[in-house]
C-alpha cells in the first residue's frame, strides 16, 4: 500500500510478541502500516532495508537493550530523522533520562492505552490519525 500522510510505517521492536501483536492492531486501526522485530538485531537489520517513519522500541532486549540499539539508530546518517519511543515496564526517572540521552524522543510506560499510541503517532509524524469506531470500545 502505498504511502500517504494519513498512512504511516510504525516499527515496533520488542522482544514480547503480545506487545508486538497489540501495537500492530493499534497503529492498523489508526490507518497506519506497521513493521515488527522481536529483536534488536531483526530490527537493525529492518532498518537497512526501510526507514519507518516512527519506532516504538523496547527498553529491555535480550543480547542488546533498546538504549544501545536507539544509539545505533541516531548515529546512521538514514534513520537519525526518525523519532525512536522507548517502551518501558519500568516509571523511575532514570530510565527515562538514559532515554532521552540515548537519543529518544519520548518514553512511554507498559501498560498503555490505545489513546498513548495515538497521541504519539500525531505528535512525531505530524499529523491527525483517522480513528476507527471501535478502538477505544471494550467488546461487549
Amino acid at each position: 500500500m502505498p504511502q500517504t500522510a494519513q498512512n504511516k510505517v510504525i516499527m515496533v521492536v520488542d522482544d514480547s510478541q503480545t506487545v508486538r501483536n497489540i501495537m500492530a492492531l493499534i497503529v492498523h486501526r489508526l490507518g497506519h502500516q506497521s513493521i515488527r522485530a522481536a529483536s534488536a538485531m531483526e530490527g537493525l537489520m529492518m532498518l537497512t532495508e526501510t526507514a519507518p517513519d516512527l519506532i516504538f522500541l523496547d527498553i529491555t532486549l535480550q543480547g542488546m537493550d533498546g538504549l544501545d540499539v536507539c544509539k545505533v539508530i541516531k548515529n546512521n546518517k538514514h534513520t537519525r530523522e526518525v523519532p525512536v519511543i522507548m517502551l518501558s515496564g519500568s516509571e523511575q526517572a532514570i530510565d527515562k533520562v538514559m532515554g532521552r540521552l540515548a537519543g529518544a524522543a519520548d518514553y512511554i510506560t507498559k501498560p498503555f492505552e490505545p489513546e498513548t499510541i495515538r497521541r504519539c503517532i500525531d505528535t512525531y509524524c505530524g499529523h491527525s490519525s483517522q480513528v476507527r469506531e471501535g478502538l477505544w470500545k471494550k467488546p461487549q
